[in-house]
Order: C-alpha cells, then structure tokens, then sequence
C-alpha cells in the first residue's frame, strides 16, 4: 500500500485504531482528553481524524449521540462546536439535491447547477479521463455552494447558520449492475461489466474527493465525500421495498459487489449506502455479513454507512420485509410490530430492533431518522440487542468522514474553502459538458446514402439547405434522473437549428412532434406539410427514445420494445423513401 496522509489512511489498522481509540477515551461527557495547549484533542490537527473523532463522541450525552445518527438532519452541539449537519445532498452527474439549503433568498426551481450526461452515457466515452475531469468540476461546484456570499441571496449548501461550515456528504455514485434494460435506474449506472464500472466510477470518486486518478490523495482534507451506492443487488425497482434478492456468495462477490470492492480498495470511497431490498433474505441495512464481514471486515472499508431513506422502516415493516433476526419472531397488531425472543420471551418494539440490528450491521446512518429516536435507542439496550459501544463505533465512523472535509479544522488550512462560487456553471463547465456528451455517442450504422458514395454522417451543416426533425423528445430537453436545473438547456432542434444556421443562414429547418410521446397508443401523424418536405430534404432526423414516464426510480420498464408510438413514427417517415434519414435514440 502507497504511504498517504494520516488523515485518509484506508485499511484494517485504521478499523482497529477506531476501536481502540473509541474504547480508551471517557464517555458521556465526562473529564475528556485535554492536550498541553488546553484544546480537545477533537480540535487539534497534530491528531489524526479518527482520534480526533472519538474524542468529539466521548463528550456526547446519549441524546446527542443519538440525533448525529440522523441525516436530515443532525442537529448543532453547540457546547461542542458542532454544526447542523445535512448528509442528504446529491450530485450524479451534476449538483441536484442540496440538503443544507435552508436559506436561499427564496430562490426556486431545482439546483441551479451544470449538468453533465447520465453516468450511463459518459461511460460510453470509454474515457475515465473525461469522467475524472466531470466529478472534478462538479465538486469544485460542490465547494461553490459552500461559498459565503451566497447565503441568505441565492442557492447554497451552508445550512441554517451562516457561520457553518456546510454540507460535503454527496450520495452518488450508483453502481449497481445494469444487468437488465429493463431496470429502471440503468441511466444512473455505468453499465453491465463490474471492471468497467470499477474503472468509470473509480474516476468518478477520485474527481470528487480530490484526488487524482490514480486514486492518491492530493491533500489530506476531502474536497468532497462520495457515498456510492446502492449497497447491494439493487436491480428491481417495482418491488425494492419487500423483495429479496437471492444468489450465490460467489455471484455476491465476484459480480454484485466486484465494483463496490474496487472503490473501497482504488478510490478509497469516503461512504456506503445500503439498498431497500433484501440478501438471500435479510434486509440490505441490517446485513450483517453484507456490511461487515464483506465490506469492512474483506474489502477493508472505513469509511461512513448511510441507509436509504425509509430503508430501516423497511426492516421490520409488515407490507415491507417485515423480518426479525435469528431467533426472534415477529407479529404486527394495531399498527404496531413486536420481536418476541423464542428462547427467552423477551419482547422488543419492531422500531427499536431495526434500529439497532442496522446499527449492529453497520449501518451508520437512518435516513431520514424516524426510527433513531432517544426512546427506541433505550429501549434496545435494555432488552440487549444493543451497546452504547455500537453507537459510539458509528459515530467515529461519521464524524470521521466530516472531520476529512475539514470541518473541524481553520478554514485557511484546507485547500478547497479557496473555491468560489465562481465554479457554478463556469464556461468553462458548460464546455466540458459539451465535451463529454460527444464522447458519448455511438455510431451504430452509417451506411452511404443509396446513389452517393459518401456516408450519411457526419453531415456537413454548410450543404444543408433544408434539415427536417421529428419526433417530440427532439423539441425537449431530457436531462436524466437526479438531474438539477442548469441555466443553459439545448434541445436537439435547437442545437442543430444553431449549427445549421451558422453555416448556412438561408436554410430551412423544420421540427414535428407528429403526436409522439413515451406513452401514447395511437400511431403517430406528421402533418402533409411535413411529409411532403421530408420527401425532398437533405437531412431527416428521427428522435425517438425514453424518459422518466417510461423508467425511473420506483419504476422498471415493462419491456425493452420502442415506447410509446415512436415506432410508427419510423415506418412513416421510411415510407416516405428519402434515404438521407438519421435514427438517433
């Protein structure tokens, strides 16, 4: 292993020292370790982060402790010095959700941010270059929203407290295997290869956390924390909050978790976030084995682990998995879940055993924290499924990965509190964007036009003097699930309207929708006017595809024929006979 700094050390010795380090110190408050200086060792930058961090929770009372497991949010300590924390934020490819923008001048709309291609269409590129400069920028966008200025005036990622340091905890990226086209987030993913989507969103994660791409750290601060996810076999969308996905553990190894396992030991990942469904029937936050002995315990994880949002609910819901461990069974009356011991008696609410078996499992974090309550917390350690050691263990764990942002540490020392909001939708932003949306293409057939030598494409914009599109995806913009908001939106008819007309000014470019959409039933129809200027066209440009109508998250595709009427719309215009007609999907 490459020597790195303190503060980012990765590995089974970093497990170990968290342990140690959070077992040695005093708990709840009491007489907590001071240095010669007379500052906590939790504000001492000559200690490494995790000590750091187990002396910050040694300081904690149970109730505080508790409401840091949540993500939305943690609230501040102000005794401590600890902020508002938002761990929901979220940027695949581009800034989309942030979770600390409470104070935003009542600005509206979504994230105000550049977007770049789905992952699935910049992996296309084949180009993990090209991904390392996109998570580049789109974390110098991350540290943008952190920039002062805008608190109280615009969009921001700074909390409630202008003083704050501000949110870094980014949930992105998904890698789940895009094994069937029929799921519904496939354009979240890079692909169906876990090597190659262990190469892409290995530099992916190295772009946003700063490092370079070959996974060195070019600082010990974190420029921003990627979360990938989801945390595992999550390939089902329909029925993810009741479904259990069961395989082999050689699959489990070799296919399912192979690209989780290279972020962990390339990219060193700063965070894990635990699927909806079911492994071979236990819970995905309260898997033991899935979160320990594999991800930390095997592939030498130490970083932070959230669950998603709702998921603990999930583990013991009726309607949802409605499981109890090993010994335990459960049974739901007047709204209310029981685990009941089957050698002891011993009874446990629902709530408070899926708490603690997802903190037992390593599952850090609860989103949104409707089961992390002070209450439930004590329940469950009164009837021993659950330490206040387990809790102290995860809170390292997180505050941890805060403290390797720099949260803790004078804002002069960290490298990436000089980013400005400047970054936010840069030109040069926009640029690279443009850049990576033409790697991503693929030619799939160019035949020569029937009667020319020459192929159909590329066309020369100049020697067009009458461009007709169809088909109503071609008049919108799709930018992709967990896209934001970017000031600068083209659509294809725009686009090549501007490149045709710079070229050729007196062109003609004309656009139907000829009644398509993702969902229609009945054939499409271009207008006569249409048809007729089709006939004689130099270029014909069918659009047709998907959107979030036809899959999305929550929602498999039914099947992987054309959607909508779209295929209607392609034996119309072929009937038409003008062989200079291009398909792009």
């Amino acid at each position: 292993m490459s020597p790195v700094p303190i503060g980012r050390r990765r590995g089974r010795l970093a497990t170990v020292f968290l342990l140690l380090a959070t077992l040695a110190v005093p708990m709840h408050g009491a007489a907590a370790a001071q240095v010669p200086s007379g500052r906590p060792i939790y504000l001492d930058t000559r200690y490494g982060f995790a000590e750091r961090a187990a002396d910050l929770v040694s300081r904690m009372t149970l109730s505080e402790k508790v409401q840091q497991l949540h993500t939305n949010s943690a609230p501040a300590i102000p005794r401590l010095g600890v902020q508002q924390y938002t761990y929901w934020s979220e940027g695949q490819h581009g800034l989309n959700t942030l979770g600390a923008n409470t104070n935003n001048g009542g600005v509206t709309g979504g994230v105000h941010a550049t977007s770049f291609p789905t992952n699935f269409a910049s992996t296309m590129s084949w180009d993990p270059g090209l991904i390392h400069q996109e998570t580049t920028a789109i974390s110098d966008e991350a540290r943008g929203m952190l920039d002062k200025s805008l608190w109280g005036v615009a969009q921001n990622n700074i909390g409630p407290d202008k003083a704050g340091y501000g949110s870094l905890t980014y949930w992105a990226p998904t890698v789940n295997m895009d094994r069937d086209p029929r799921w519904g987030r496939t354009d979240e993913a890079f692909g169906e290869d876990p090597y190659l989507v262990g190469r892409m969103a290995g530099a992916f994660v190295n772009g946003y956390q700063g490092q370079t791409p070959a996974g060195q750290p070019t600082s010990k601060y974190l420029k921003v924390a990627a979360t990938a996810k989801h945390y595992a076999l999550n390939d089902v969308e329909n029925d993810r909050h009741a479904d259990t996905s069961d395989t082999t553990d050689t699959n489990i190894r070799d296919y399912y978790t192979a690209q989780f396992r290279s972020l962990i030991e390339k990219a060193h990942v700063s965070g894990l976030m635990t699927s909806y469904n079911a492994i071979n029937g236990t819970p995905a936050p309260a898997d033991t084995y899935m979160a320990n002995a594999l991800a930390q315990r095997t592939y030498g994880f130490n970083g932070y682990i959230t669950s998603d949002c709702s998921a603990v609910g999930d583990v013991y819901a009726p309607g949802s998995h409605h499981w109890a461990p090993p010994g335990w069974t459960t049974a739901t009356a007047d709204g209310a879940t029981t685990w009941t011991n089957t050698a002891t008696g011993a009874k446990v609410s629902g709530a408070a055993g899926g708490q603690a078996y997802a903190l037992r499992a390593g599952t850090q974090l609860n989103c949104t924290g409707a089961e992390d309550t002070l209450s439930n917390i004590q329940e469950a350690i009164t009837a021993g499924v659950l330490s206040e050691g387990v809790i102290d263990n995860a809170l390292v764990h997180v505050f941890t990965t805060r403290m390797q942002t720099g949260e803790f540490d004078p804002p002069e020392a960290v490298p990436y509190t000089k980013i400005t909001k400047d970054q936010i939708q840069s030109p040069a932003h926009q640029a690279l964007a443009e850049k990576i949306a033409a790697n991503s293409l693929v030619l799939l057939k160019n035949d020569a036009v029937p009667g020319a030598s020459a192929k159909l494409l590329p066309a020369d914009p100049a020697k067009l003097a009458n461009v007709v599109i169809v088909g109503d995806l071609a008049g919108a913009v799709t930018l992709g699930g967990y896209s934001g908001d970017p000031a600068l939106q083209v659509s294809p008819v725009q686009g090549i309207t501007s490149a045709v007309k710079a070229a050729n000014p007196n062109a003609t470019v004309s656009f139907d929708a000829c009644g398509t959409s993702t969902t229609a039933t009945t054939p499409a129809n271009c207008s006569a006017q249409t048809l007729a200027a089709i006939k004689s066209a130099d270029l014909v440009v069918v659009v047709a595809g998907t959107d979030t109508n036809v899959a999305t998250e929550g929602k498999d595709r039914t099947t992987i024929a054309m959607p909508g009427n779209y295929g209607s719309l392609i034996k119309q215009v072929g009937a038409v006979g003008n062989h200079r007609m291009a398909l792009a999907v």
